[in-house]
């Protein structure tokens, strides 16, 4: 009988350890790409970006006629970082609480409930990530989407 109670008191230990480091990951799928350009696109095959001119920004992009909504939100700007020639993440940026707001929502549609340490919320896969991000001074934010893995 105390064989059993152990036995079974191990096998409770270690679903509630299974279950704790499997809350990590966001069951929803992982996104493939944004607004229809898929992770390890190599810069070459994707027509329209200009690069950013600016120190610190290499291998950043950006697209001149690049849509301002993310949803119902209003945003600022759209980079596109590559690594080794390939789009590995996505940079949005916005102003205002309530686009702040309106972008998390619809995350929060799309991906199920986050995250969140301070003015920070995120989502993680195994091999991907999306951040969101919020500074009240600045009342400025920025969301990224980035891509963790090799690429082939």
């Amino acid at each position: 009988m105390a064989t059993l109670r152990i036995l079974l008191s191990l096998t409770v230990m270690l679903l509630l350890v299974a279950a704790a480091s499997a809350g990590d990951y966001t069951t929803a799928p992982a996104p493939d790409g944004f607004r229809g350009l898929k992770w390890g696109t190599p810069l070459e095959k994707i027509p329209g970006l200009l690069a950013v001119n600016k120190a610190g920004f290499d291998d950043t992009y950006f697209r001149k006629d690049e849509r301002r909504a993310f949803g119902d939100a209003e945003i600022n700007s759209v980079a596109y970082y590559f690594r080794k020639d390939r789009l590995y993440r996505v940079g949005v940026s916005f102003s205002g609480r309530a686009n702040h707001f309106l972008i998390k929502e619809r995350l929060m549609a799309m991906y199920g409930p986050g995250r969140g340490v301070g003015q920070r919320y995120g989502w993680m896969w195994p091999e991907f990530s999306v951040e969101l991000d919020y500074d009240d001074d600045a009342g400025s934010g920025a969301l990224y989407y980035t891509y963790e893995g090799a690429f082939e």
